[in-house]
């Protein structure tokens, strides 16, 4: 938060022994930054392409899925196609699984939506004190054409105060492949934002932007995102229309990366001002490995990639090792340049990439995939002893001793920002083959808690940097194999649409399962079962999504804290499941939304967004009859005024951003987020009829198909 514009703007379905799972062992795979010799026995070549199996799993109306052969292995020729063209227009549609229309759906017959605002369309929400005092301030709240235009007309007419924005990035197919700002597939996207005034009044806007305008520059909102526009400017052979976002889901996490089909990793950039030292140099995979799916640890130590290798028809998860600054206070010149520290938590910015090596999957088609750890660091900007070298500095024993001898399973504070994760872990599943596999991360998170919290000989080898030796730091899996993650359980679902890992982080209403634990474990909504601690619920808990709108939750604890009483005995064990809309996928959930912990799905199948608790109770679910062909979602929050100031003087709303493919708009509602202490500045979620759940925010059409938007606080 900050001040002037432009500048820092259940229902519950009982089943934990109900799943009918089957669980096989897996072991990891192998190589650093070249492509294994081998990485599994290829399946044959078929001679033709086989008929589609009609009335079954594999063909839902006139959607298929494509890479397999009639008896369920791998079609050789249709997986290198697909992968091949993965952006695609025709195999994004794959990719995105079956229409409402293939479900027997093809009109939305659901009711209207009401919103606060259903004249202007650009939804514009003023509210407070002076609004209903003073006639004048409503006009305050102003759609992008009746802004200002400069410092002075700003403050002559009444609108100079402090604002919030939060954005991010979005991808879309572009409807016109050579427009000279849309076909690069990535926008820089404000998803809202909200204004307090000097003289009085509020405004929250309720609407997607990928323009600029007085209240929202520097890049926040641009047709192209920089980063890419430069790359390709650089790169004639890049594959325009990236397939994969990513960022960390926890801490303030200004850069995320965008991913494309030929392998190419580029760190992009959303915010006020340019990160410094920030490296936007791309990293490329071997050749013949495509990225399908992205995810960033939560406090921006590893980002993690599945991949289809062409090479050997197998699927693969690269890690990449980050180099954030360490986490700073208040803003970033206040923290010592020095403190670049790789696989740490940290925020702001990023110095660099570099891939670390391959785990080989059970299966050959991951097309989902999200990460967690076991730290809850609070503050995601930073901490008040930060500064202080004797708290921050890796350099000395005395800090490695301090950081080494915190417990990560402590409730967060000012004094528990010291410490690295002692555990995580990745799932990752394959709609096509039917599996999800859990893959242990404690090896890498101990190797790097080894390096840095132990002796000086240890932090020495982190100072011998090369982001092309895999000898030197950060030391590749081939020179350094007991880091390696390890696949530790498979499960075979039928379909899994996707996948979400649980984590903890301080936001907006901080998390749920504080909430749901510590101030409400009086009248408990589940039994606590005597083993899973109650603090560890979302960080222990992972989620799947299957074609058939059921989303389960597993427990896996043991994969997240490797001390715990269970230990490794547990690593994935079904716990509940739940009922969403057909062909379901998990919204974008951060710190900056309703929880971090909380469950946000979208129903391409039934044009459903339905919201649950990280204990499987489903809150509620809505429909509107301007979806037309939702595919997914990302959940921020919009404030005015300075959270805390009282009713009045500050509002705020969680609200979601749905990606309406084939509708080839951003629609965005404002949501209930159900605090269990709620603090009298939520936006009212009423509409004439009464008392709702979700409020319709705009319709901001596109030039081109979105598909996916991650988004975060701008700093």
């Amino acid at each position: 938060m900050g001040s002037g514009y432009g500048k820092s703007i259940g229902l519950r379905l009982a089943a934990a022994c109900a799943l009918a799972l089957l669980l096989t062992g897996c072991g990891g795979g192998d190589s650093s930054g070249a492509p294994p010799a081998t990485g599994g026995t290829p399946t044959p070549a078929p001679t033709a392409t086989p008929p589609a199996v009609v009335g079954g799993e594999r063909q839902i109306g006139q959607w298929r899925e494509l890479i397999l052969n009639n008896d369920g292995t791998i079609n050789r020729s249709e997986y290198v196609r697909v992968a091949n063209n993965y952006n695609t227009p025709a195999i994004m549609d794959y990719r995105l699984g079956p229409t409402a229309a293939d479900f027997g759906n093809a009109t939305n017959t659901a009711a209207q939506l009401w919103g606060p605002d259903l004249t202007s369309g650009q939804g514009l929400w003023p509210y407070g004190t002076q609004p209903a005092n003073n006639p004048g301030e409503p006009n305050k709240c102003l759609p992008p054409s009746q802004q200002p235009r400069s410092d002075q007309e700003e403050i002559s007419r009444g609108l100079q105060g402090a604002g919030w924005l939060v954005g991010g990035q979005h991808l879309f197919l572009p409807d016109n492949p050579g427009d000279a700002n849309y076909r690069f597939g990535i926008s820089n996207t404000r998803g809202a934002d909200g204004a307090v005034f000097n003289t009085g009044g509020l405004c929250m806007r309720m609407i997607a932007s990928w323009n600029p305008d007085w209240w929202n520059r520097n890049n926040i909102a641009t047709p192209a995102n920089p980063q890419v526009r430069s790359l390709a400017a650089s790169r004639s052979d890049l594959p325009l229309v990236p397939v994969a976002i990513a960022r960390g889901r926890a801490n303030a996490s200004q850069i995320s990366f965008a991913a494309f089909r030929d392998g190419t990793i580029a760190p992009i950039v959303v915010g006020n001002s340019a990160p410094e030292f920030f490296d936007a140099s791309a990293l490329r995979l071997p050749a013949g490995m495509v990225p399908t799916a992205m995810a960033v640890t939560p406090y921006n130590e590893f980002l993690v990639v599945a991949v289809w290798d062409t090479n050997t028809i197998t699927g693969k998860l690269a890690f990449i090792a980050l180099r954030p600054r360490q986490m700073a206070v208040g803003n970033p010149q206040q923290t010592p340049n020095t403190r670049w520290y790789w696989g740490t938590p940290g925020a702001w910015t990023n110095r660099g990439m570099k891939l670390l090596g391959f785990v080989d999957l059970p299966f050959a088609a991951p097309t989902s995939l999200d990460v967690s750890n076991n730290l809850y660091l609070q503050n995601p900007r930073g901490f008040g002893d930060n500064d202080d070298p004797a708290a921050g500095d890796l350099s000395r024993q005395s800090v490695r001793d301090l950081w080494r001898g915190v417990n990560p399973v402590y409730p967060a504070g000012d004094v528990q920002w010291h410490q690295l994760a002692s555990g995580g872990y990745a799932v990752v599943a394959s709609r096509a083959e039917g599996k999800v596999s859990f893959v242990d991360m404690t090896p890498l998170y101990q190797h790097y808690r080894d390096l840095y919290l132990t002796t000086q000989a240890n932090f020495n080898r982190t100072l011998d940097v090369s982001l092309t030796d895999g000898a030197k730091f950060p030391f590749s899996f081939t020179a350094v194999p007991g880091q390696r993650p390890v696949v530790t359980t498979t499960l075979s679902m039928a379909q899994p649409t996707g996948v979400s890992a649980g984590v903890m982080a301080k936001g907006y209403i901080n998390t749920r399962s504080e909430d749901y634990f510590e101030y409400v474990r009086r009248s408990p909504r589940e039994a606590w079962s005597g083993v899973e601690p109650e603090r560890y619920l979302a960080r222990s808990r992972a989620f799947v999504a299957s074609m058939d709108g059921t989303v389960r939750g597993f427990n896996v604890q043991g994969l997240v804290f490797p001390t715990s009483p269970v230990g490794k005995t547990v690593s994935a064990t079904p716990l509940f499941s739940f009922a969403a809309g057909r062909n379901p996928n998990f919204a974008y959930v951060n710190a900056t939304a309703t929880a971090s912990d909380d469950l946000w799905l979208v129903s391409r199948g039934d044009r459903r967004i339905t919201f649950a608790w990280p204990t499987g109770d489903v809150q509620y679910s809505f429909t509107d009859s301007r979806l037309v062909d939702p595919v997914a979602g990302s959940v921020s929050y919009n404030q005015a005024g300075f959270g805390g100031n009282g009713a009045g003087r500050a509002v705020n709303a969680p609200f979601i951003s749905v990606m309406d493919f084939n509708g080839k708009a951003i629609l965005t509602y404002a949501v209930n987020p159900r605090p269990a202490r709620p603090n009298g500045e939520l936006y009212p979620f009423r509409a004439p009829s009464g008392p709702v759940d979700a409020l319709f925010g705009s319709r901001a059409p596109f030039p081109g198909k979105p598909f996916m938007m991650d988004q975060e606080e701008i700093i």
